[in-house]
């Protein structure tokens, strides 16, 4: 005959074990049947609706501690070329090199969501009144449940507060990679780089790479070498691949700002 343990609902408890000390008054399909019913019901309770980023606390104290007292003891140039975004910008351990001859600073932090790099903004981006930002982050957004839309507006929202007081700066976005970890969000993170290449034509000095034909096969699956072991990371030979399409992009924003910069 089969058994039930015991399961706990949210308003009650459903004890159904058999054999009890006394016959069981369901029969053994009814049994099992009742069983499926309660783990669904708890299930279905136990699940969380997402709560939207912007409604969620910045994590992320410690790394932004961390760069304030980097920048105190080594102050950085200013107007320089300023990486600002989450961990695939953080884990780019050569790319200064790769930037050559352009003075950068490398703000890439944790894991980090759209919603922090603005709400730190003024502590790791306007301090340096960059002359051209190189900006990726927003699939972690994605990925955490944001619908697309939501990251785009606080893009949106970076680029005017930079403006407010840095209004020359140029802004390179590079596209969040369609990684193969995250193959189940391809299409938000499509519909993602749609709009954030949208962004690139409604403004001046706004420039847009999409470096998943770097990093990625025809069919969308990552080229060998491309990842680390995460299928999330660019490996040595992907930030290669990423630097080959973003450094063109670079060039032209340091010349479109070349005037500006000068005076």
């Amino acid at each position: 005959m089969p058994t039930c343990p015991q399961v706990l609902l949210p308003s009650s408890v459903l004890c159904l074990s058999y054999p009890y000390p006394n016959p069981c008054p369901l029969s053994p399909m009814k049994l099992l049947l009742a069983c499926l019913l309660a783990v669904s019901a708890f299930a279905a309770d136990g699940a969380k609706p997402h709560v939207p980023l912007a409604q969620q606390p910045l994590r992320m104290a410690k790394d932004i501690a961390a760069f304030e007292a980097a920048d105190k003891a080594n102050p950085p140039p200013q107007h320089a070329l300023l990486f600002s975004g989450a961990s695939t910008l953080r884990m780019w351990k050569n790319v200064a090199d790769e930037m050559k001859p352009y003075p950068v600073i490398n703000r890439g932090f944790g894991g980090s969501y759209t919603t922090e790099v603005l709400g730190y903004m003024d502590r790791i981006t306007l301090p340096y009144h960059p002359r051209v930002i190189a900006y990726q982050c927003g699939g972690n957004d994605v990925n955490a449940g944001d619908e697309p839309e939501a990251p785009i507006g606080r893009i949106r929202e970076y680029i005017a507060r930079v403006r407010k007081e840095n209004p020359d700066c140029a802004f390179v976005f590079i596209a969040t990679t369609r990684a193969p970890s995250r193959k189940a969000k391809w299409a938000q993170l499509d519909e993602y780089n749609r709009l954030l290449a949208q962004i690139c034509k409604e403004g001046k000095n706004l420039f847009y790479v999409d470096i998943n034909p770097a990093l990625n096969l025809p069919s969308g699956e990552g080229k060998p070498g491309s990842y680390l072991k995460d299928n999330l990371h660019p490996d040595v030979a992907g930030y290669k691949a990423i630097a080959s399409v973003l450094k063109p992009a670079v060039d032209a924003a340091w010349q479109a700002t070349e005037a500006a910069y000068k005076r």
